[in-house]
């Protein structure tokens, strides 16, 4: 009853208004719990119970042949080069190292662009930074992987210093971690999150820390950081999932399967289940017995299912905690 003021809530117009929209909520959160549910109980279930029609709710006969797949395939097996965990460090490695580089530059860029800008040059750079969004990532492949095996040339072939043989000195980020971090150090909609937030903190406070003798990088330190931390909440959860769930990028970027992310040991390893005949209908009425052993390890759509709960695990605990933020939104609270 928050939602409504208190001047008439025992109305009977205004309780069956506040009924029907805790109904429209709870049917709502219903939908929603339905996916997670049944990605639970697939992973649960046997191969031949999966490709049963009509699907059962609840497994008849569960296990966990799919987890222990999994935590053998995290413990080193033949299904992958690598152990999962290594993967699983490789993305981690990735997420928080564009965070760490992001927030902090995208947050810059934007505070001087708000606050220290003015005119002309002010709209100018709003509109390049901005302008970055409306060119498709596709249009910039391959400029940028050119750039991460010979920076600062976009080329496949380094080119001479002229009169010389001797190529230009270049950096190499290719196959490395680099090559996914450094392309995220910037986000353009970050940027306009910032921006948006910081247009909103008055100018007065920031001209009294200035008349206080506090140099920008103070001010920002220890009166706009404390007052954005809900921005920054926000624009990490988005940062961090983008950077999670980035596939094709890192595919491209990074061959040495040691340092591949989750998202690509796990195309690997969907790899293994398909051609590995235990996912299609047919394979539940075979008399195979190699596929028969196959799907009670959990070769099958069970362990693809566990695969996908642990690539959103690590998506959902960033969403727990920063969740009081990101309900919060973009908004500013307390200035007088």
């Amino acid at each position: 009853m928050s939602l409504f003021p208190k001047v008439g809530r025992n109305q009977p117009g205004l309780r069956v208004t506040w009924t029907l929209v805790v109904a429209v909520l709870c049917f709502g959160i219903f939908l929603h719990l339905i996916p997670f549910y049944f990605m639970i109980v697939t992973s649960l279930k046997s191969a031949p119970e999966i490709m049963r029609i009509p699907p059962t709710l609840i497994p008849e006969n569960p296990t966990f042949a799919a987890w222990q797949l999994v935590f053998q395939v995290s413990v080193g097996s033949t299904i992958l080069r690598q152990p999962l965990s290594q993967y699983f460090l490789n993305s981690c490695l990735m997420a928080f190292g564009t965070l760490a580089l992001s927030l902090p530059i995208t947050s810059f860029a934007a505070y001087a662009n708000s606050k220290l800008q003015r005119g002309r040059g002010a709209r100018w750079t709003f509109l390049f930074f901005i302008g970055t969004l409306m060119v498709p990532a596709a249009v910039t492949l391959i400029p940028t992987f050119l750039l991460t095996r010979n920076f600062p040339f976009p080329v496949p072939t380094v080119p001479n210093i002229p009169g010389t043989e001797i190529e230009f000195p270049v950096i190499r980020t290719w196959n490395t971690a680099w090559a996914v971090i450094i392309p995220g150090v910037f986000s353009a909609f970050n940027f306009l999150l910032f921006k948006g937030f910081f247009d909103t903190i008055p100018n007065s406070i920031i001209q009294a820390a200035r008349v206080d003798g506090g140099s920008e990088f103070n001010i920002f330190r220890r009166i706009v950081l404390p007052m954005s931390i809900p921005v920054f909440a926000v624009a990490a959860y988005l940062q961090f999932s983008g950077v999670w769930d980035s596939f094709m990028w890192p595919l491209l970027v990074i061959q040495d399967s040691a340092r591949s992310p989750m998202s690509v040991a796990i195309y690997n390893l969907i790899n293994v289940f398909m051609s590995s005949g235990t996912m299609r209908p047919q394979a539940s009425l075979a008399t195979n017995e190699q596929i028969r052993q196959l799907q009670e390890a959990g070769l099958s759509w069970n362990g693809l299912v566990v695969l996908g709960i642990l690539q959103t695990i690590p998506i959902f605990i960033m969403f727990i905690v920063s969740r009081n933020y990101l309900l919060k939104g973009v908004k500013i609270r307390g200035l007088k």
